[in-house]
């Protein structure tokens, strides 16, 4: 049995070495509630007032009204480990989601609106995320989420950690200069939306800054054979989130455009469905007229056989 600060009891974990960035299922023995712990270790990115400006942060988070936020609860330090205690949420990981083969469309374009519009709600309180990645976004049963780290970046004075040396989320101006704001934001989540629609990343990932910024700069790996009439508007707002010129200004734009388009796809099931059965129209009467046709030569056949009889 594992309990970190006499509190948390992680469930079915004995070993300490806990993995870093990594949501655990513990108790909280005090409140007998179920809670999440992620662990953090120092590292040269980390400043020295991150701690301090995370409970600040947390306590003005909390204050915020949104469903699709995980509050952070408590925050635990160890040496150089840190305890991120966060509220629970019953679901599993948007990265499994997506690849254990159980989202369409629909289920994509209703999660990326809940992410979106959580966005906005802590943008309009001058809140950014700026370490969203597909790990630290839970999706249950209907496909409701749930966002965790919100707050971290933001109390490192807007320096991404890079626990694990995770950067293939990043924006090119975090990876150059270490600089986040809405537009990061904006970036990562067209990362996220091609994942979950190619199963893949837009760009082929970097071991370092550089690396990642010259494959960013190489374009969008976009197969036209995967491109439908479905997926296409979604494809267009994913290109706008991951340029560098022509960007969203606001998040209530990106939202009219996911919105937009399941009125789009409605409109194009209508009309698949009206030129088929325009087609199944159009066989029947072919089929209809090469009946007649048969119908009339034989008749004619029948009159011209009399007819020579009777001369007979």
């Amino acid at each position: 049995m594992l309990v970190i600060d006499n509190r948390y009891e992680i469930y079915n974990e004995k070993d300490e070495n806990l993995k870093v960035d990594k949501l655990y299922k513990a108790k909280d023995l005090q409140l007998d509630s179920d809670v999440y712990i992620k662990v953090l270790e120092d590292n040269k990115l980390l400043k020295d007032i991150f701690i301090a400006n995370l409970v600040d942060e947390s306590i003005m988070m909390s204050n915020i009204d949104c469903d699709n936020v995980a509050n952070i609860l408590d925050v635990v330090t160890d040496d150089s480990k840190y305890y991120i205690i966060s509220e629970y949420f019953e679901g599993t990981s948007l990265f499994d989601l997506v690849n254990n083969n159980i989202i369409n469309l629909d289920n994509i374009i209703y999660i990326m609106k809940q992410i979106v519009s959580s966005m906005r709600i802590y943008d309009e309180k001058d809140f950014y995320h700026g370490a969203i990645r597909l790990d630290n976004i839970l999706v249950d049963e209907n496909y409701n989420v749930k966002i965790y780290d919100f707050g971290i970046t933001k109390a490192n004075g807007g320096v991404n950690i890079r626990m694990n040396n995770n950067i293939s989320f990043l924006s090119p101006h975090q990876l150059n200069v270490n600089y986040t704001d809405r537009e990061s934001d904006f970036f990562a989540i067209g990362v996220i939306m091609y994942y979950c629609l190619f199963r893949k990343m837009p760009f082929e990932i970097g071991k370092t800054e550089f690396e990642m910024l010259k494959n960013i700069d190489k374009g969008i790996n976009l197969n036209p054979e995967k491109i439908t009439v479905f997926n296409k508007p979604l494809i267009k707002i994913i290109k706008k989130l991951l340029e560098r010129k022509d960007k969203y200004n606001n998040y209530n734009e990106i939202l009219i455009e996911l919105t937009e388009i399941m009125y789009v796809k409605a409109d194009i099931v209508e009309n698949k469905n009206i030129d088929l059965q325009e087609e199944t129209y159009q066989e029947k009467t072919k089929r209809d007229n090469s009946f007649m046709i048969k119908i009339i030569s034989i008749i004619m056949c029948i009159i011209i056989l009399v007819m020579v009889i009777m001369q007979l």
